[in-house]
C-alpha cells in the first residue's frame, strides 16, 4: 500500500504512483502519465475527490481522515 499525506489528510494508493501536489490538491498519475485521481483540501479541512479514474472507488474514513483508493478488479 503506497500512502501519501494531503493536508491532515493520508490517502492510500494499491500501489505507488505519481503525485503532483502543492499542499492542498494532488493529481495522482499512472506510468503514462495519465490522471487518475484529482483530490483537494477544502477551507474547512474536509477532502474533495473531485474526479477519479473509472475502475477506481475510493473507502472514507472521516474520524480517521484516511482515504484508501482501490482498483475495481483488485476487490472482487
Amino acid at each position: 500500500m503506497f500512502t501519501f499525506k494531503l493536508g491532515s489528510w493520508t490517502v492510500e494508493f494499491p500501489q505507488e504512483y505519481r503525485i503532483v501536489s502543492d499542499g492542498r490538491s494532488a493529481v495522482v498519475l499512472d506510468e503514462e502519465k495519465n490522471s487518475l485521481i484529482l483530490i483537494s483540501i477544502t477551507d474547512t479541512e474536509s477532502i474533495r475527490i473531485e474526479r477519479t479514474y473509472y475502475a477506481m472507488i475510493c473507502e472514507v474514513n472521516a474520524e480517521q481522515k484516511r482515504v484508501r483508493f482501490l482498483l475495481t478488479d483488485e476487490i472482487g
